[in-house]
């Protein structure tokens, strides 16, 4: 038996449209870091320009760390070590090793997202994707009982750092408020540029001197200025990875393992969705708004809050996703069609709208394109990903009523398969 892609037929609408979904909460987080200062970025008390927060401002702060941050980038995970646990059953099933095609689809990806980083934007998710799924193509190997163990496991390592990370903030901010005021720095300090300005504001994203250079970057360029702050803070995202989220997205996916397994987001598996939904719906909400209403009560500069904050939205989206998977596995392809078509084309060209968002938000941001970097607020922010977004519906929408799979997935599909990609010819009028 030869092993090919999956064909449009074998799909499960469900999961397309919460690829689809999940890429729209996906971009409200990532839209704050695509147009502000690393630093502000990071700095909840002031809008992702640097300016006093507006009550919109906070609005779409509160909206975006509520319901979307590290809940539908948890969500993708998930659906992440699902498709990877498909492809290593039919892999299994057709008498061929699932490492074979696992590691060469896992070696693309790892390219592309080294491309993306570097050539993009710094905020990839691809190459940590990558590396994680050699361990995710272990545990497919496992029996339900074992995996249990190990989700288990993994779960109770990444509620620890959640906890450790919330007691470093509050580490962190206790020092800061311990020292003196930091003297003003006139504007001719703020001169530097690409890594020099970096060295100079001694590797500090908080820093006047690396804010001020690393908006001039990305608003001005020239390119080798913008690629050494994408390479700098994309190694702060690595390393810190390797101590938080890479075990929470490392989590997440083996539970799509789990969920392929148990048939969870199948047919049969209506009944367990159904009793998911309001107990991680309820614990998850619980766990985020502990976190995240202190902020509009109390202030963002108090430490408890920050703490709170950190840790409670950590632990709030290691049990969220799973009330979004089962809502939109269940009821999606409920959707009127009008609805239900598009999410689901969104969520078949996936890697394409991934990629495509990062580029058309970088245009918006960067010097070679409208130069909005540091001037959007976060309100606007939420305002421009729900557009960029909407637009990439409509594009995977035409695009997928002439071809049968997106350019990136039939890139992606034609080093898998090593040239048997199955249909890809415009479809039949």
């Amino acid at each position: 038996m030869t092993l090919s892609p999956v064909a449009p037929s074998e799909r499960l609408r469900g999961v397309d449209i919460a690829r689809g979904i999940a890429l729209l909460g996906i971009l409200f987080v990532n839209a704050r870091f695509f147009f502000g200062p690393f630093g502000f970025v990071m700095e909840p008390s002031a809008a992702i320009d640097g300016s006093a927060r507006e009550a919109a401002d906070t609005a779409a702060w509160f909206f975006v760390e509520t319901f979307c941050t590290y809940k539908f980038i948890s969500l993708f995970s998930m659906l992440f070590g699902f498709g990877l646990a498909m492809q290593a059953a039919r892999a299994r099933a057709a008498g061929e090793s699932p490492w074979s095609l696992g590691l060469r689809r896992l070696a693309l990806l790892a390219a592309i997202g080294v491309a993306h980083w570097s050539l993009v934007w710094y905020g990839d998710i691809l190459l940590i994707y990558a590396l994680l799924g050699v361990f995710v193509l272990l545990a497919t190997d496992c029996s339900l009982r074992t995996l249990r163990w190990v989700v288990a496991g993994v779960a109770c390592v990444s509620a620890f750092l959640a906890l450790v990370g919330g007691a470093l903030i509050g580490v962190g901010m206790a020092f800061d408020a311990a020292q003196p005021a930091p003297a003003e720095i006139a504007a001719s300090d703020l001169t530097a540029r690409g890594f020099t300005a970096i060295m100079e504001a001694t590797g500090d994203p908080y820093s006047p001197v690396w804010i001020e250079a690393e908006r001039a970057a990305f608003r001005e360029g020239p390119f080798l200025d913008a690629l050494v702050f994408r390479a700098v803070i994309y190694a702060y995202g690595f390393i810190a990875a390797l101590f938080s989220y890479g075990w929470h997205a490392l989590f997440m996916m083996l539970c799509g393992v789990y969920a392929f397994k148990a048939g969870l987001f199948s047919t049969e598996g209506s009944a367990l969705r159904r009793r998911i939904v309001l107990p991680a719906l309820a614990i998850g909400l619980a766990l985020t708004l502990l976190g995240t209403l202190p902020n509009l009560l109390f202030g963002f500069e108090h430490i408890a809050v920050r703490v709170a904050q950190t840790t409670l939205v950590a632990l709030g989206a290691m049990v969220l996703p799973f009330a979004y998977a089962a809502i939109i596995v269940e009821w999606g392809p409920r959707l009127p069609a009008f609805l239900a078509v598009p999410l689901e084309r969104t969520g078949r060209m996936s890697f394409t709208v991934y990629l495509s968002e990062s580029i058309v938000c970088t245009a918006l941001a960067s010097w070679w394109g409208l130069a909005w970097f540091g001037t959007i607020d976060d309100a606007q922010a939420v305002l421009i990903a729900f557009s960029v977004w909407l637009a990439l519906v409509l594009f995977a929408t035409a695009w997928l009523s002439v071809f049968r799979i997106g350019p990136f997935e039939w890139l992606w599909r034609t080093a898998t398969y090593l040239g048997n990609t199955g249909p890809s010819r415009p479809n039949p009028a």
